[in-house]
């Protein structure tokens, strides 16, 4: 038995993952009615548009951690949309993915779960040349990472 204490979820660690998974700026103490979405110019397919319903993923401890995890997803679920993938092979990669962070978790891991281990999942089954792969990981995790700029809005 591990002497290791396992980190619970917290009110902040999901409201960080669903603000990350929605496009929404990182605080630390969220308010969904001031948020507004990161504008882009591509609109969303289908994968992206179910990733964006999930609530929380079971596994995380950490709020900055989720929060990319969560922007992980988001990106995820773009590049699925792009190379053409059914909504149904996003929806069955969404319990691999919350089995493992779980599992992750469970074996009390001192890092929490976080975007290179959610880009990690996806691309665990992908079969292309390896500086694909490792391109494709690398994006997914930048992304994650990058903490959007929110432009203020003009008045008019």
């Amino acid at each position: 038995m591990s002497d290791r204490q396992i980190t619970k979820e917290t009110a902040a660690t999901g409201a960080a993952f669903r603000a990350g998974v929605r496009g929404l700026r990182y605080t630390e103490h969220p308010d969904p009615a001031f948020d507004m979405a990161v504008v882009t110019n591509k609109a969303q397919g289908p994968n992206e548009r179910h990733f964006e319903t999930m609530e929380r993923l079971p596994g995380l401890s950490d709020p900055v951690a989720a929060y990319e995890a969560g922007r992980a997803l988001r990106m995820i679920g773009h590049i699925m949309d792009m190379l053409g993938s059914p909504p149904e092979q996003g929806r069955l990669f969404l319990p691999r993915l919350a089995e493992a962070a779980l599992y992750f978790a469970l074996r009390g891991e001192r890092q929490p779960w976080g975007a290179g281990d959610t880009a990690f999942m996806f691309l665990e089954g992908v079969q292309a040349p390896r500086e694909t792969i490792e391109a494709m990981r690398q994006d997914v995790v930048d992304y994650a990472r990058e903490r959007p700029e929110m432009k203020p809005r003009s008045s008019a």
